[in-house]
Formats: structure tokens, C-alpha cells, sequence
């Protein structure tokens, strides 16, 4: 073989040596692709590469190894379901100077022949003969290697292709076998092969071992086993009492006592007679008391009865929650409809909105006011489908998934159920949790669900399925499309100071058996200096802290000196500057936890009109940058500005606050404004912040999370907000006394902007 240029076929799992033939299937558009181009331009030669990781789909070409094997398509059978049936043959090791990643996604290397290695002649015959010799031993006390590798090896002389031969046979693991594709010279791999053999050998020996002594067991088990079943028909026969089987008899009793379906009762019978004839002594036998055990304790038609008084549930829900108008009023409709159709559909909803707003505590609610059992399960971080739907009771310590769990565990087949941290779900090769949720939460198919554990259809149309997560984004489609979406949006300032003085106050309370005097100054004092949320959640911790804190002096105040219980304020200043800046803009971004202000600097400096983006970016809004450029650049002589600075600086464009991740379209606005505050040398006004994501043609279109990002602007005391015009429906959630004092303009175009700052 010459040096040449070879197409790349990734192998996993299977490993292809020199002299060797191997059956492998090709069904992907890729591998078709590399097939197509071995027949045309190399006549059916292929590089065959073996991968350390069977599940990397693109393999980092600095990673893939510098040996592989030329082997050759020796048949080709194409299948009608697409599938490609190969036969290869391996020819030759080949040494890989250099990979070659092509755009079509297809890989090449530049290969040549591995050097010829001299050895000593007595030395590798010594070394044939010993291999030999450990082959036909471990042949002879074990089934792993076939008998036929000893005809295959007869009459070969080649030190090469013997160890080939022999190392294809070896039974050791993938890792250890694509070894020896990495060792040219033969005597070294005849050498490890001896090694292997030997240890093969001693472990053979000690599976034979135990295999006799199990066997040797089993009969003595089976023997007692005989002789008890005597002794048992003995004392029938002179009307000696024995107990029966405890076990049998009480899931017997439980049977009878249970009211289940039909094909549930079938099942039931059938197990029991299993566990009848099956031996005391096998392992089996828990298997199948365990499922029956899960069968008979499920709530099959056990449901208890809703709250059909929509007045009567108004009024919990407002007792226990303030605001949430859209959540409370889709239970009553829910209500409302029951009640007239008396058909028991109960809504999946999904509650989306920052952490501390009530979505885990408002599902509890609703449960205490329908007068339903309440239970939850978090699958933030869950990545096996199994802990969903079950794992087959074939496997040792199987049960059934958290869903069934949660019924048992409430004994009703109607619960309020919470799935919270739904938009943290995770998969890997264990399966995909989110896609299990599917069956579950579908309308259509859930009252059938089958759990892979107790594999009989359950009915879990009669659950109220409740979902909470931070951001409907990372929520998969096909499962999102499933929910009703309700987003639950950050508290105002006049909300939290609300919700302190009637939820979180008089809770307190009544937890800890101490009135506490709290005036609107010390709520609000607590809510600006000591808290930075959306929710409401450290708000309570600091109240919490109080109590406990007064607790410990034995007397209640009149009047809280704040600072004493909770020290020095942990946000003095709020976030906006009040200095303005050249080339530094307040832009609204909004994240799972809330709005947030993000500082957008400009700098210039001497150069070839680079542009440079920073601060822990996605690629939405670089994106949105560069077209942010491409505008300003487009629209110089509207702007006023000259284009050579461009083609003389270089622009470094940072987003503050580079530790937290940022992404999404609506900064483009800022970017722009930032960059001609910076050409125009004009500082743009600390008091002033914008959103909206910018087009090629200055128009500003719509984008998300505007209530949250008003919120945030109002809470670091920004006086004017430039909003996309689209958007103004989106402050109607917003009360009227919050924007008091705020200019909001709503734009069309960026022109409107422009025109009011320059």
C-alpha cells in the first residue's frame, strides 16, 4: 500500500482486526454517504476507526487516534427498511498522519503503511508455541472461544497474522481489544495476548468453581424442599393443624377485601397461584409477593369528593394567596363545569414564573380547597425515564415510577399532584424523563397509563396535575404542548408590602404564639434594603428572623428597630448608577428569576473595525449586536456619523455582570444607543433604560418579559423606559399607583429613540 487519502467510518462496540471479517449494519444518511464515497473513488477501501466513547456523535479530531485498519466492503445487501448490511474485510494496520474534517460532516485521513519490525526467529517461535499451547487450554475448560480459531490458525506461519486471528477471538471487553489495534509489532501483541489467556484462564477456572458449589446447593435446597412437602401432606393425613402459609393468607384476605378492575383481579389470581407453586428457596418468590404487594395497595377506585362550592373555594384560595387572579379563576371554572356536567376532566396546569411567587404553595391551596389530597414530587435533575414510568420487575430492587408511588402514598385516586422543577429535567443514555411525562400528562392517553412496573392500565384522568418551573423555554415542546401555561409574574413593591402585612405577618403569628407590630416604614425599610427577589421568599426569611430573634429576648417590641435584627442592610444603593456615562446604557433583560437591569459599555480604540462582544453571551444577542452595527453603519448619514470610524477603531461592547449568563434579542436597541453615545461623545441620561429588538431597517419588534423588566427598571429608580409599541398591551398586568411618576414611550422605530437622546 502507497500513501493515501481514505474515507473514515467510526466503529462502537465492535472492533475490525487484519485478516478478519466483520458484519456490521449502516443505517444513518452519513454513513451511506461514506459508503457511496469508498465505491466511487477508492474502490470500496474504508478506514475503520474504533471510538473510546460509543456514545460521542462528533468525535474532536485531536482526540481520534493515529492507528486504524484498511479494510475493504467484501458484500453489500441493502435492506427495505433502509438498512445497509455489510461485510468487511480487514487488510492492514495503517498509521494516520493527519484527519480531515470535511463541510458535508464526513471525516478523511492521510494514512500510510506501519513499518516492517524484525524480531528474533527463535524468540517468536518460543512465543507461537506457548500461545498455542494456553489457547487449546483455555479451549478446553471454557466456551467462550470456538474450536474453529484452531482451524483458522493452522498452517499460518506469520507471527502477524496468527495474533490477529487469535486477538479477534479473545473474550474482553471493547476497550481492551481496540488496545491491540495501537500495537504494530507483533511480538508485543502476542505477548499481551498470552497475558490475557492466562487471565481469562484463572477466571474461568473460578466461574467453574462456584458454578459446581451453586449447583451442589440447589440440590440440597430442592431436596428439603421434597421432604417439607412430605412432612405437610403427613400431618394433613392425621388431622394435625399446621399453618398455613402466613403469607398467603393475608394477601389472600387483602385480595378479597379490595375492589379493583377486572383484568386486576385476573392478574391477582394469576400471581398468586405463581407464588403458590413457587419454591420458599427461590429468589423469585419476594419478586412476586413485592408486586402483588404494590397491586392490592393501590387506590384503584378510591377517590374522595371535590368541593363543589365555588364561593366557599373563592375564599380559601384568597385567604391563602394574594393575587394569582388567572390560577384561582381556572379552579373555578374547573368547578363550575364539574359541577354542571358532572364529568371529572381535571385540568394540567403548569405555573411559570420566578422562584418566591407561590407556585409550590398555591398547588396546596388548591388542594385544601377542593378538599383533595395533596401530593408532590420534584424531577429537577431526574435523567432516568424510569423514575417516571417504572422499571421492569425483571430487575433486582424494580419499582414502580414516582407517579404511582404518589398515589399510593395519598390512598386516592383524584389528588392534587405537583411535578415542580419541571424545566430541569435532564436524559441521557438511561432515557428521556421528559418524553415519559408525555403519557402521563396527555389528556387523551392518561387513562390508560401503564407503568413498566405493574404493567396493568391506569386511570389517571381523575388527577389534577399541577406543573411549576422558572422558565417555559427549556420545557420540551411536545410536553409544553400538553399544559396550560399559566405565567405567574414578579410582585410590585405595593404587592410584597400586601402580601407582608396580610399573609406573611399573621402567619408568623400564629406559628410562633407572639404579636409583632410592624409599620408600613419597617415592611417597606425590610422589602428595598434587605431583599432583591421577584417572589416573596427572603422577604419571609427576614421576618422570620425577627420573630425568632424576639423570641429569644422573651419580650415583644412595640417598635422594631430593624437593623438590630438583621444587621447592617445587605443592598445600601440601588443598582442604577446616577452618574450618566458616555457609551454606557441601561438595557432590561429578563431571566427565570426576575428582571434585571444589564449595563451596556461601549469602548473604542485604534484598530480595523473589529467588533467584540463580553459578559457571558448567548448567540441570540450577539446576534442581535451585530445587526445592531450593521444598522448604524447603514444608516450613517441618517445618524450623523462618519463610517471611517469604523474602518479605523476597533469596538469592545460589554454587558456587565459577566458571571451570569445572557441571551435574547431585546438589547439591540441598547447597543445601538450605547454605540452613538460613544461616537457622539453625549452621555446618555443613568435615569433613562430601553428594550426592543432591532431589524436591519430600524424597526423595533416585541419581545418577552416586559412586566418583569418594568419592575426592575422601577426598582433601580429609572425614570424613562423606551418599550417596543407592540408590547403596551403587556403593562395592563402592572397597577396604575407602580407606574406613577415613570415616563414609558413606546417606539415604532428607532429613529424615536434617536430623535429624543440626540
Amino acid at each position: 500500500m502507497v500513501e493515501t487519502n481514505l474515507p473514515i467510518l467510526f466503529l462502537r462496540d465492535v472492533v475490525l482486526f487484519p485478516y478478519n471479517e466483520l458484519r456490521i449494519e449502516v443505517s444513518t444518511e452519513l454513513e451511506k454517504r461514506i459508503l457511496d464515497i469508498s465505491e466511487r473513488r477508492h474502490d470500496n477501501h474504508i478506514l475503520f476507526i474504533n471510538l473510546n466513547d460509543s456514545l460521542e456523535e462528533r468525535p474532536s479530531v485531536r482526540k481520534l487516534p493515529k492507528m486504524g485498519v484498511l479494510g475493504k466492503i467484501k458484500t453489500k445487501l441493502e435492506l427495505p427498511n433502509g438498512v445497509i448490511r455489510l461485510v468487511v474485510v480487514g487488510i492492514d494496520r495503517v498509521e494516520v498522519l493527519n484527519y480531515i474534517e470535511n463541510d458535508d460532516n464526513t471525516y478523511e485521513a492521510f494514512v500510510i503503511p506501519t513499518k516492517e519490525y524484525d524480531y528474533n526467529e527463535l524468540e517468536a517461535n518460543a512465543l507461537k508455541r506457548i500461545l498455542i499451547k494456553d489457547l487449546n487450554d483455555y479451549i478446553e475448560i471454557s466456551s467462550y472461544i470456538s474450536n474453529n480459531v484452531l482451524g483458522r490458525i493452522s498452517g499460518v506461519n506469520s507471527l502477524t497474522r496468527l495474533s490477529d486471528i487469535i486477538v479477534s477471538e479473545l473474550p474482553i471487553d471493547y476497550i481492551e481489544k481496540i488496545k491491540y489495534i495501537d500495537m504494530p509489532n507483533p511480538m508485543n501483541r502476542v505477548k499481551k495476548i498470552i497475558e490475557d489467556l492466562n487471565r481469562e484462564m484463572e477466571t474461568v477456572k473460578l466461574e467453574n468453581e462456584i458454578e459446581e458449589n451453586l449447583k451442589n446447593k440447589l440440590d440440597e435446597d430442592q431436596k428439603n424442599y421434597i421432604l417439607k412437602e412430605k412432612i405437610k401432606l403427613i400431618k394433613e393425613e392425621i388431622n394435625e393443624v399446621d399453618i398455613k402459609d402466613n403469607d398467603i393468607v393475608k394477601l389472600e384476605e387483602k385480595i378479597n377485601l379490595g375492589e379493583y378492575p377486572e383484568e386486576v383481579y385476573d392478574r391477582l389470581h394469576e400471581e398468586m397461584n405463581r407464588y403458590e407453586l413457587t419454591a420458599p428457596t427461590s429468589p423469585e418468590l419476594s419478586i412476586i409477593r413485592n408486586y402483588i404487594e404494590w397491586i392490592v395497595s393501590l387506590p384503584w377506585n378510591k377517590y374522595t369528593v371535590d368541593n363543589s362550592d365555588i364561593n366557599m373555594v373563592k375564599d380559601k384560595l384568597n385567604k391563602t394567596h394574594f393575587g394569582l387572579d388567572s390560577v384561582k379563576n381556572r379552579i373555578l371554572e374547573y368547578i363550575a363545569v364539574n359541577n354542571k356536567k358532572k364529568i371529572d376532566k381535571s385540568p394540567i396546569l403548569c405555573l411559570i414564573g420566578p422562584p418566591g411567587v407561590g407556585k409550590t404553595s398555591l398547588a396546596k391551596s388548591v388542594a385544601e380547597a377542593l378538599g383533595r389530597k395533596f401530593v408532590k414530587i420534584s424531577v429537577g435533575g431526574v435523567h432516568d425515564e424510569g423514575e417516571i414510568v417504572g422499571h421492569r420487575r425483571t430487575y433486582m430492587g424494580a419499582s414502580p415510577g414516582r407517579i404511582i408511588q404518589g398515589l399510593k402514598r395519598v390512598g386516592v385516586n383524584n389528588p392534587v399532584f405537583l411535578i415542580d422543577e419541571v424545566d430541569k429535567l435532564t436524559k441521557d443514555y438511561k432515557g428521556d424523563p421528559a418524553s415519559a411525562l408525555l403519557d402521563v400528562l396527555d389528556k387523551e392517553q392518561n387513562m390508560m397509563f401503564c407503568d413498566n412496573y405493574i404493567e396493568l392500565e391506569y386511570d389517571l384522568s381523575h388527577v389534577m396535575f399541577i406543573l411549576t418551573g422558572n422558565d417555559e423555554e427549556m420545557i420540551p415542546e411536545a410536553l409544553r404542548d400538553r399544559l396550560e401555561i399559566i405565567n405567574l409574574s414578579s410582585y410590585t413593591i405595593q404587592e410584597k408590602e400586601s402580601i407582608a402585612k396580610n399573609y406573611i405577618i399573621p402567619k408568623l403569628s400564629l406559628e410562633y404564639g407572639e404579636d409583632i407590630n410592624f409599620s408600613s416604614s419597617n415592611i417597606k425599610n425590610i422589602i428595598f434594603n434587605y431583599t432583591r427577589e421577584s417572589g416573596v421568599r427572603q422577604l419571609e426569611r427576614c421576618f422570620d428572623t425577627i420573630f425568632r430573634k424576639v423570641l429569644i429576648e422573651g419580650n415583644t417590641h412595640d417598635k422594631i428597630d430593624i437593623k438590630e435584627y438583621l444587621g447592617n442592610y445587605k443592598y445600601r444603593e440601588l443598582a442604577n448608577e446616577k452618574e450618566s456615562y458616555v457609551g454606557v446604557v441601561n438595557a432590561l433583560g429578563y431571566t427565570p428569576y426576575g428582571g434585571c437591569i444589564l449595563k451596556t459599555s461601549v469602548l473604542k480604540y485604534a484598530g480595523s473595525g473589529m467588533m467584540t462582544f463580553t459578559g457571558m453571551l448567548g448567540d441570540v444577542i450577539k446576534e442581535s449586536g451585530y445587526v445592531a452595527v450593521s444598522y448604524i453603519k447603514g444608516n450613517s448619514k441618517l445618524l450623523e456619523i462618519d463610517n471611517e470610524i469604523f474602518s479605523k477603531n476597533d469596538f469592545h461592547i460589554h454587558f456587565e455582570n459577566g458571571g451570569i449568563p445572557k441571551d435574547g434579542p431585546s438589547a439591540g436597541v441598547a447597543v445601538i444607543t450605547a454605540i452613538l453615545s460613544l461616537i457622539k461623545n453625549k452621555p446618555i441620561d443613568s435615569a433613562v433604560s430601553m428594550t426592543g429588538e432591532i431589524t436591519l431597517r430600524g424597526k423595533v419588534l416585541p419581545v418577552g418579559g416586559i412586566k418583569e423588566k418594568v419592575l426592575a427598571a422601577i426598582n433601580n429608580n429609572i425614570k424613562t423606559i423606551y418599550i417596543p409599541i407592540d408590547n403596551k398591551e403587556d403593562l395592563q398586568d402592572i397597577p396604575r399607583e407602580v407606574l406613577k411618576g415613570i415616563k414609558i414611550r413606546y417606539i415604532n422605530s428607532y429613529l424615536e429613540i434617536y430623535n429624543d437622546l440626540f
